[in-house]
């Protein structure tokens, strides 16, 4: 029965992206790769258990490793937009790399809201934005996988992104 259902070539999975306009990273500029300047952002979204409902909302600054952790009541696009253009407005802000999770398709309102480009790994190419990555695995070291999101109080949340934005890096000297 298994031999039935499978394809000759195995699964396949969905290559493009879901989300309307996403412009690829490819058309990125080259100094934002090289870090050359403050203003470039990266975010993800770190989840606790899959049956949670509430995530944490992960953005990096490429350059300097600045961190900004949001607890999110939700995994929607409109609670992801609204945080992000939140705690952003207040930093320099030119482009923000991001995945095409669903939650990542008010990207308009965010590039509108905080006058800034977004563009959109490709699928399956998380290392594309490999300094959020990097801060999420530094997550983890608090917060391993399975840990309920919901039993973290804001003072928590805070305290970590204080850690992490005072923790000495061997990469800024």
């Amino acid at each position: 029965k298994r031999k039935e259902g499978m394809k000759q070539n195995g699964r396949s999975v969905q290559r493009h992206s879901k989300i309307p306009e996403a412009v690829s990273i490819d058309l990125r500029p080259k100094g934002v790769q090289r870090r050359q300047s403050i203003g470039h952002w990266e975010t993800d979204n770190v989840i606790g258990r899959q049956t949670d409902k509430t995530a944490l909302s992960v953005t990096v600054e490429r350059k300097t490793r600045f961190t900004i952790i949001t607890k999110l009541v939700d995994r929607k696009a409109g609670t992801k937009a609204v945080a992000l253009i939140h705690r952003l407005k207040q930093y320099p802000t030119k482009t923000l790399t991001t995945d095409n999770g669903s939650e990542n398709s008010n990207h308009k309102q965010i590039a509108k809201q905080l006058k800034l480009s977004m563009y959109f790994c490709h699928a399956y190419h998380s290392w594309e934005k490999g300094t959020v990555e990097n801060t999420n695995g530094r997550i983890r070291r608090y917060i391993p996988k399975g840990v309920s999101i919901d039993t973290l109080t804001d003072e928590y949340i805070a305290a970590l992104e204080e850690k992490l934005n005072n923790t000495p890096r061997k990469c800024l000297q």
